[in-house]
């Protein structure tokens, strides 16, 4: 099949769909069912549309997403009203109410109402402020049945007077699953310094960033110059473009409320919601062929594989009988390693010890800086500075175990499937899946003992949890973008670590917090221990299994093509012919299919 390729057009499903179909044929054809079902799973995966938004505090983020939306109090807003975690809304067609929200605890989500969200997760919130709280939530999401911008989950970042540099990472983490960066800056003076900076950290990994300036219309004499300006001082800072649009929050939901269709398509454009929308829309789209590039790739990988093959065979047949010492020699030392497979088992073994005493060194490297941070940190700016936005502390807390977390294990799948899965599987990339997805498996609904601080003088006595483990994506439960570090072309849910009232021992005081801090990281580290050997316990069976089935495989077909060059040995010239021009023209078939591949994959989504 001859595939027509734009320069400048970005390939779409169907495009992918036809070269996945045609390899898939062939494929199947050479008994490659395991790397056929592979790459149609990957063609119809759907991608996690994510959009970060991240911005100073008092700049209208939670106004612009509520906006996005089409809902004007989805999000808690006001003039003092200051989001004190974060808070994701992602719409799904199955509830049964418009909405729903639900609190993420150190030891379970738990449903409340909408109109009791603010009471949770802003700072002057009612639980928030109430002393006699045992449990403070340290993420929030919010379902919602219809939204103007469909099948997306948007993520409200609270404010902090200042922007984290970790928003950067999530959201270069979370571009393999097509995720947007929006900057929220406002309309009262052009982008600041510390704005222009985590841009500039932002713009080097993510593609996909969008800067809105709110609050157009209490600007309206000059929010078109500081747009300009904006776009302006990007230019020249950055030497790249990001789109800048100037929004009107406020306009935007008065427009969704508006029955009139007219009117309201005039008032959604004139806010400039609509350019936003479209600007993150194409964003999206431009970056979710990923999966079907993919699919793409996986079958480019193994019909090369399959080319080989062919090759070899069509080399042992044209060389005839004088292939035959070489190739009963390879049969004889395959058929030699799986004699000595209870050897291997024994190298495994050492080497997946070796991975995961790895692992717990980066682990402990990545908590001890954890420590050094915040220790600097409390002893820097003391105990008043934490107490004024303890549940924000706290979530900043959760967040770096968070991280370290799934840093390690991603680093320890990656060193797995780079060490021991590649040199042994290059041509069945099906192993890898398989068995990765059995180690995710393993993770699922571990728990951690840790300790609580009850007052000054209890101490750290009494034991509670600290969740960690990786949650299934359920309709509220992908909330982070943190799948993306779990998986070398896997996607599972959440990493999801609770840090239980970590924001009491803020309150009982530096000593018992440098200690509950401590005794978490001691946690964290044996938990995440066991996590790693109930992961090697999981690999190494799986990884003994296909070892086996891969040299018997191996075995049979060398002995196929030694039995087929013995026959044309003895066969006329006219039988041997009729192989050659057999095997010559299925390899000009493959070689079609692999040309479609790259000529795909070298296109702009590459």
């Amino acid at each position: 099949m001859e595939v027509a390729v734009n320069a400048t057009a970005v390939p779409t499903s169907g495009d992918a769909a036809t070269v996945v179909a045609d390899a898939v044929k062939v494929l199947r054809a050479y008994k490659k069912d395991a790397i056929a079902d592979l790459a149609e799973a990957k063609l119809h995966r759907d991608p996690q549309r994510i959009v970060v938004v991240a911005g100073e505090v008092q700049r209208g983020k939670s106004s612009l997403v509520n906006a996005l939306v089409g809902r004007r109090d989805l999000c808690p807003v006001g003039v003092d009203v200051t989001s004190s975690v974060a808070v994701s809304v992602t719409t799904t067609d199955s509830l049964e109410a418009g909405q729903t929200a639900e609190l993420f605890f150190a030891t379970e989500p738990r449903p409340i109402p909408v109109d009791e969200l603010a009471d949770w997760v802003t700072t002057d919130g009612r639980m928030v402020c109430d002393r006699n709280v045992e449990e403070l939530p340290t993420s929030a999401a919010i379902g919602v049945r219809e939204s103007r911008l469909p099948d997306v989950t948007l993520i409200d970042t609270p404010g902090v007077g200042g922007l984290d540099p970790g928003l950067a990472q999530l959201a270069s983490e979370s571009t393999q699953q097509a995720c947007v960066l929006v900057l929220v800056c406002d309309a009262s003076a052009p982008i600041t310094a510390p704005e222009m900076e985590f841009v500039r950290e932002a713009s080097a990994t993510v593609d996909a960033l969008v800067l809105v300036v709110t609050k157009t219309d209490k600007h309206l004499g000059r929010w078109r110059q500081i747009v300009d300006e904006n776009a302006r001082l990007i230019s020249e800072h950055l030497g790249r473009h990001v789109p800048v649009i100037g929004v009107s929050s406020l306009l935007a939901v008065i427009a969704a409320e508006t029955t009139d269709p007219q009117l309201q398509h005039r008032l959604e454009v004139d806010s400039g919601i609509t350019a936003l929308r479209e600007a993150i829309t194409t964003r999206l789209e431009a970056t979710a062929a990923a999966p079907h590039v993919d699919a793409v790739r996986t079958c480019m990988e193994a019909l090369r594989v399959v080319r080989g093959g062919i090759s070899d065979e069509l080399a042992a047949l044209q060389a005839g009988e004088q292939a035959l010492p070489d190739l009963t020699a390879e049969r004889d030392r395959l058929t030699e390693l799986h004699a000595q497979s209870r050897q291997w088992e024994q190298y495994l073994a050492r080497d997946l010890t070796l991975l995961r005493q790895g692992a717990v060194d980066d682990l402990e490297r990545r908590l001890d800086e954890i420590r050094d941070k915040w220790t600097a940190y409390i002893n820097k700016n003391g105990m008043e500075v934490l107490r004024r936005r303890e549940q924000k502390f706290t979530a900043d807390m959760q967040a770096d175990l968070q991280m370290a977390m799934a840093e390690t294990l991603s680093g320890f799948l990656q060193q797995l499937h780079d060490t021991v899965i590649a040199p042994r599987f290059a041509d069945d990339p099906s192993v890898w899946t398989e068995v990765s997805n059995r180690i995710v498996e393993s993770l699922q609904d571990k728990k951690i003992e840790t300790h609580q601080v009850a007052s000054k003088t209890q101490g750290l006595l009494d034991p509670t949890l600290l969740t960690m483990g990786v949650v299934g994506s359920s309709t509220l439960g992908g909330i982070l973008g943190l799948s993306a570090l779990l998986g070398v072309g896997v996607v599972v849910g959440t990493v999801w670590v609770g840090v239980n009232l970590g924001f009491r021992a803020i309150r009982a005081g530096k000593t018992n917090l440098l200690s509950w801090l401590r005794e978490t990281l001691a946690a964290t580290k044996s938990a995440t221990g066991r996590l790693l050997e109930g992961a090697v316990a999981q690999a190494r069976p799986e990884i003994v299994i296909h070892y086996r089935d891969h040299l018997r495989s191996s075995i049979e077909h060398l002995q196929t093509t030694i039995t087929q060059v013995q026959e044309s040995a003895a066969a006329d010239a006219a039988a041997r012919e009729k192989n050659v021009a057999r095997l010559t023209a299925n390899l000009g078939i493959v070689d079609k299919r692999i040309t479609a591949a790259e000529a795909l994959l070298n296109g702009p989504t590459a």
